[in-house]
């Protein structure tokens, strides 16, 4: 189920654009960029303190790390030169989404110190052209970091809203007669999938996929939780067959050998999928693995290296049979 959702994830990812659009960066030596070092001191990026489905292992939030590790400053500091350095506005965005992880590790007083850190090292050295360039990248990342912990959380509150919207759907009983009648509900839920399928986006696949996973991890899983982790995986492979529709039969079976754990058992039943349709069908293949592949390489961060290893094998088997027929 994993691959398969990371499949449809994949395909809706080549049609979504991410941008905090043009945000200024202008090197200009000023005083804002020291009230910004107060402001990222401020800047909360930590797991959102927002209801969830399932338990909690951890109920107490977990103090934060002592300090950053040397690995980290290097990352930060090639990141931070790299901003500093770059005189195309809007390849800026590039840069830090890229990163993302990194500058959401190194908050409140840890990445104040950091950016204190670096910056005083290069006033340090006299070079007015370079202190204005670190002023401003200071000035960017900060209102960058801002913009995304603000998307983010209205972000996690709308994917969040519709999950509980679905699950109460799948959890409340029936009036009536048909109180705890199980095709009722199906219904129902049916019916609510299909309104609310353009609200089905990448982000809130990634959220589903996410909430499943936590509740299967969780240590203690009593029947309450099981029942959850049902109801969750129930609601995950109906929003994945009503996307599926749109994407097409090819996109369907593709889907379906993603789901196979062994490669040789998934490049055996390609075989004979080919062998049966014929070659318009194995092109028809060909172009979503391509169109799957290229859109990974726009994805910030990349893609799971599994995902892109499995679809790499499929589009090279796809073709081999292509290029022998």
């Amino acid at each position: 189920m994993k691959f398969a959702a990371s499949l449809v994830i994949s395909f809706f990812l080549t049609k979504t654009v991410v941008s905090f659009g043009t945000i200024p960066f202008h090197h200009h030596a000023n005083q804002r960029s020291r009230s910004s070092l107060s402001s990222f001191n401020n800047v909360i990026i930590t797991s959102l303190n927002a209801r969830t489905y399932g338990p909690t292992d951890d109920p107490a939030t977990p103090p934060p790390p002592p300090g950053p590790t040397a690995e980290q400053k290097s990352q930060f500091i090639t990141v931070f030169d790299e901003v500093m350095n770059c005189n195309v506005r809007d390849h800026l965005p590039s840069i830090l989404t890229s990163n993302i992880e990194l500058l959401l590790q190194l908050q409140g007083k840890i990445g104040a110190s950091m950016f204190n850190e670096h910056v005083g090292a290069i006033e340090a050295t006299g070079d007015e052209e370079m202190i204005e360039r670190a002023h401003a990248s200071v000035e960017y990342i900060v209102y960058f970091l801002e913009a995304f912990v603000a998307e983010a959380k209205l972000l996690d509150d709308t994917n969040k809203k519709l999950l509980g919207k679905i699950l109460i759907c799948m959890t409340e009983k029936d009036d009536g007669e048909n109180r705890d009648d199980p095709i009722s509900k199906q219904d129902k839920l049916d019916g609510l999938i299909r309104a609310e399928k353009g609200n089905f986006t990448p982000g809130f696949l990634r959220h589903l996929d996410g909430e499943c996973v936590r509740i299967a991890n969780a240590k203690k899983m009593d029947k309450d939780t099981t029942k959850l982790l049902e109801i969750m995986r129930i609601i995950q492979t109906r929003i994945i067959e009503e996307l599926g529709q749109d994407l097409g039969e090819g996109a369907q079976v593709l889907g379906q050998l993603l789901g196979y754990e062994s490669s040789e058992e998934r490049i055996a039943v390609l075989d004979a999928g080919l062998k049966v349709r014929g070659t318009g069908f194995a092109k028809d293949l060909k172009v979503m693995t391509v169109e799957a592949l290229l859109g990974f390489k726009n994805v910030p961060g990349g893609v799971d290296p599994g995902l892109l290893k499995i679809v790499e094998e499929m589009d090279d088997r796809i073709h081999e049979f292509i290029s022998s027929n």
